[in-house]
């Protein structure tokens, strides 16, 4: 008999509907997602809930008694980070008001965090990067929530941790915030455009070291953490366990694609540069049958910007989840590769 109920707050993301699909795969869950949208993940159950809204929490009642572990993968996005940080302090806030409650079932609560925890987002920062180096510079609301977590913790009988993956590696989710599907769809309209595939950034990018952590690995190791009781109370740096350099996996990914690899671009931003072959997408997609999806729900060429524009090398250390007896480890290439595919077997990718 089913006795763990796992609430995944931001089922409709990458890292959410990854974490919902394991855990019903595991078998022995009881799955209630969330999020804001009113339509989650075909074949997972969904309820549309604003968790800004403490009116909102109030009138779903019934499902909180039943929450044993709560995962929180969703971002409330916002212009200004300072607001971000206070909008997702609310967020787990109004979560933990509802749920650590007397008579109440909750034995852990897992966030996913990252390594801006650390300033990758800033500039170079040490590395590899440890779980106990200083934060990176704020605001960030990973800092708030780590706080009100730790916090509210105190004298309860539930635990907490948290999970630093270093960029998902996922299915679109709809939010355009896929590396895998940006990857595609910009093969896709060059190759529509008669154009090799040249890497999207610039030659410190294509030459750095860059680590990542696919979703599937992710939600293994939210479900892990959350259920050993090693893992309570600790913040764990989760990649998937190997090194890479985009010069080194380019001309594989150029091969899947059956085009000419190209060294980086030298004409511009994503966002600048994309736009205009953005026609060739409607076109190839009526050509070769591919599902119906709107490409601003694919990719966000801004985002794209923000990770090929990084010049500077991105490693954590795994030495505190090796310790805590996490053994996975994927091969990044491999990885990449595999979810090129699904993407075409799925109609999203030609």
């Amino acid at each position: 008999m089913t006795t763990r109920t796992a609430l995944v707050v931001g089922d409709s993301g990458v890292v959410g509907e990854g974490l919902a699909r394991q855990l019903i795969a595991d078998g022995d869950w009881d799955i209630i997602g969330v999020s804001r949208r009113a339509a989650g993940p075909p074949g997972l159950p969904h309820r549309a809930l604003d968790l800004l809204d403490p009116a909102v929490l109030a009138g779903a009642g019934d499902l909180w008694p039943r929450v044993t572990h709560a995962f929180v993968t969703a971002k409330v996005a916002a212009d200004d980070v300072q607001a971000e940080a206070a909008l997702n302090r609310r967020l787990l806030e109004n979560l933990l008001d509802v749920l650590d409650v007397p008579g109440g079932r909750l034995e852990h609560v897992g966030l996913v965090h990252g390594t801006k925890w650390y300033g990758c987002h800033r500039g170079p920062y040490p590395v590899p990067a440890h779980e106990d180096d200083e934060r990176g510079p704020g605001p960030l609301f990973y800092f708030d929530q780590h706080d009100l977590l730790v916090d509210r913790a105190r004298g309860r009988d539930w635990s907490w941790s948290t999970l630093r993956p270093h960029t998902v590696w996922g299915p679109a989710g709809g939010s355009g915030n896929s590396l895998a599907t940006l990857i595609g769809v910009y093969a896709t309209l060059l190759r529509e455009a008669g154009q090799p595939l040249s890497f999207p950034g610039g030659a410190a990018n294509f030459a750095k070291r860059s680590q990542a952590t696919t979703a599937g690995l992710l939600a293994r190791g939210l479900i892990w953490a959350g259920t050993t009781p090693g893992c309570a109370g600790q913040d764990i740096n989760l990649t998937n366990g190997d090194v890479f350099r985009w010069c080194d996996l380019w001309p594989r990914i150029a091969a899947f694609f059956d085009m000419a690899p190209a060294p980086p671009a030298t004409d511009g931003r994503l966002a600048d540069r994309m736009p205009p072959l953005e026609p060739l997408w409607d076109e190839a997609r009526r050509r070769r049958g591919l599902a119906p999806l709107p490409l601003a729900g694919l990719v966000d060429w801004r985002y794209g910007d923000g990770l090929f524009g990084v010049t500077w090398d991105d490693v954590s250390s795994l030495d505190r989840a090796r310790s805590l007896g996490w053994t996975e480890r994927i091969d990044s290439g491999d990885a990449m590769l595999g979810i090129l595919s699904d993407l075409r077997t799925d109609g999203i990718l030609p």
